[in-house]
């Protein structure tokens, strides 16, 4: 499954392949109109429609899924279908760009749903992940991965990367930023939520 979400539309290779690919796609309906514009049909538009065209409601009629809540973005109301479709492993597209707030508020909501779906959010330049034990990651020698842990008293350590965490912590969110892969893979050991950076 592939989420649109209303950021920057992708424009980076990995990204635009994923979305051009994808045999089902939703859509936030901030990104409806773009992603339309493209010649694609989505098989969802989840949200309050506040930024869809009477064209687009015209058209896609029976595929939107008027979700007025205010108390969730249309994010949490795009990942909550696919829950409900039997989605398994979601790709996030569109979660960064347009305001700054946001791309924060979309990756720390993804982060909040990573023991309900496998979650990656791919952006022009990189994909993060989500985790909260012990994981294996494909890489190349060279690679740049960050760490973040949502939590300063989380453990976390690693084998196949350059730098290992202080004291095997991160006591702040910048600490795990622009480390290096040092072959074919890595191995994170965290007992908490931790986000994994890969550049591309």
């Amino acid at each position: 499954w592939v989420i649109l979400a209303a950021g920057d539309f992708p424009h980076g290779e990995v990204a635009r392949a994923l979305l051009d690919a994808a045999d089902e796609v939703i859509c936030c309906d901030g990104a409806a109109e773009e992603y339309c514009a493209t010649g694609a049909v989505p098989v969802a538009v989840v949200g309050d429609f506040d930024s869809l065209s009477q064209d687009l409601r015209t058209r896609l009629a029976d595929r939107l899924y008027h979700r007025p809540d205010q108390d969730v973005n249309d994010l949490w109301k795009a990942l909550s279908l696919a829950l409900e479709r039997g989605a398994q492993e979601v790709v996030v597209l569109g979660a960064f760009g347009r305001r700054e707030d946001h791309s924060i508020g979309n990756l720390m909501l993804c982060a909040a749903r990573m023991n309900e779906v496998a979650i990656h959010v791919v952006g022009d330049r990189g994909v993060f992940e989500f985790i909260d034990s012990d994981s294996e990651f494909e890489s190349f020698a060279g690679e740049q991965v960050s760490l973040f842990t949502l939590s300063p008293s989380t453990e976390i350590s690693t084998d196949g990367l350059r730098y290992e965490p202080p004291q095997n912590h991160l006591t702040a969110m910048w600490q795990g930023v622009s480390n290096e892969s040092l072959g074919e893979q890595f191995t994170i050991r965290t007992n908490g939520p931790t986000i994994v950076y890969r550049l591309f």
